[in-house]
């Protein structure tokens, strides 16, 4: 079985279009690379019950959840709460965290520099030399920060010392013919090829080929076996090149 990710993008300014969100791009490119298949993505706003309810759904239904947003010192920064309410426990003070805030701001914390130390009671802390402020998991759960050059970082560690898997096989067939023409062969495939990944995707603006159709499969049989029936059910003319 492929495991599931879901993503949940946490933030008022995503969702009022003052902040380009380019995590969740990030981290599915990343996840493909290690054979992850992210299954759905989710933008929240700062709102505790919304982050609850969302984060919930998405820990029962993949195997794998990443948060983004919300775990600063302000009072907009609502993820920890609202994932300690999703599964009814309460938030703590954890002492790796404390101890990382205090080297690097002093003994005597401010109620804002504690607030950053805050996660959902039973949760694990991973600490890295790569990274500075420990990464935190609750239950099948990752939480990240927003900023960009954080997240990476924090992502690093996930994807080199908790995941060891292969990204599927591709192959890109390139088709000089519009998909009208070519979906009963790709209708076909797909009924055919369970362990194929089946992808169809028009090109607008004067290239070489009007399709670009993608196969991929974690099975290197399964991905040839249906390269061939591409090949085979499409006149070879209209075959512009493969890749992959």
């Amino acid at each position: 079985m492929i495991p599931t990710a879901g993503i949940i993008i946490i933030g008022d300014e995503i969702l009022s279009g003052m902040v380009q969100d380019s995590n969740s791009f990030f981290m599915l490119r990343e996840l493909r690379q290690i054979g992850i298949s992210v299954r759905r993505i989710s933008v929240v706003a700062d709102d505790v019950y919304d982050i609850a309810k969302e984060v919930r759904e998405f820990s029962a239904a993949y195997d794998y959840i990443f948060t983004s947003g919300g775990i600063g010192p302000t009072h907009d920064d609502v993820t920890i709460e609202g994932i300690a309410r999703a599964f009814g426990v309460g938030s703590a003070i954890d002492g790796r965290l404390r101890a990382f805030l205090e080297k690097h701001f002093g003994k005597e914390l401010t109620p804002a520099q504690l607030r950053m130390a805050e996660t959902p009671e039973g949760a694990d802390v991973i600490e890295d030399k790569r990274i500075g402020l420990p990464l935190i998991c609750f239950r099948n759960i990752y939480i990240l920060p927003g900023i960009p050059e954080y997240l990476r970082e924090k992502f690093s560690v996930i994807t080199t010392l908790l995941f060891n898997k292969k990204p599927p096989l591709l192959k890109k067939v390139y088709i000089a013919e519009y998909e009208t023409q070519i979906a009963p062969v790709l209708n076909a495939l797909v009924r055919s090829s369970k362990r194929v990944k089946v992808g169809s995707y028009p090109a607008v603006g004067g290239k070489d080929y009007q399709v670009m159709v993608t196969l991929e499969s974690y099975e290197e049989e399964d991905l040839h076996s249906a390269l061939r029936s591409i090949l085979s059910g499409i006149p070879a003319q209209k075959i512009v090149r493969v890749e992959g």
